[in-house]
């Protein structure tokens, strides 16, 4: 997977990530990464960063997985169908989310899609500061169909 492509395709699809400075850092052998970094831009007004940032870094690995392995991404497209935030420490420092998705999963969302056109599934995402602490966990539930028709 081109991650440089992918991620200018992401903030060109979705602003709100480049406006984040979101930057797609790895999604291979299971790994998803993505992280914004703390700035006024993404921070609130006592200069941590802003729940809403974590949110969408959270949100976001759920569309990274998926474009790591659908086998017809043009025919199915992820959308989140909720996504709870567990917030855990202040976001001081730039901010790295981490979740996990195998190959046995994928070839499980594939089939399932080829079989019935949908796929639903929740993930979970570690999201982390530059010293390792934890600052919010994510459980996102996702939902795979033909959106475009």
């Amino acid at each position: 997977m081109d991650l440089v492509a992918f991620e200018a395709g992401c903030k060109k699809n979705c602003p709100i990530y480049g406006f984040l400075g979101l930057s797609v850092l790895e999604a291979e052998e299971g790994v998803f990464k993505a992280s914004i970094p703390n700035t006024p831009d993404s921070g609130n007004h006592i200069g941590i960063m802003h729940a809403g940032a974590l949110f969408a870094l959270g949100e976001f690995l759920g569309g990274l997985i998926t474009a790591r392995y659908l086998d017809n991404p043009r025919k199915f497209q992820p959308v989140v169908r909720d996504l709870k935030i567990d917030f855990k420490a202040p976001a001081m420092t730039d901010i790295v989310a981490t979740a996990y998705f195998s190959v046995e999963q994928a070839v499980e969302m594939n089939a399932k899609l080829e079989e019935t056109g949908r796929y639903d599934f929740q993930q979970k995402a570690v999201l982390t500061d530059a010293n390792g602490t934890v600052v919010a966990e994510t459980l996102g539930s996702y939902a795979l169909r033909n959106f475009m028709g």
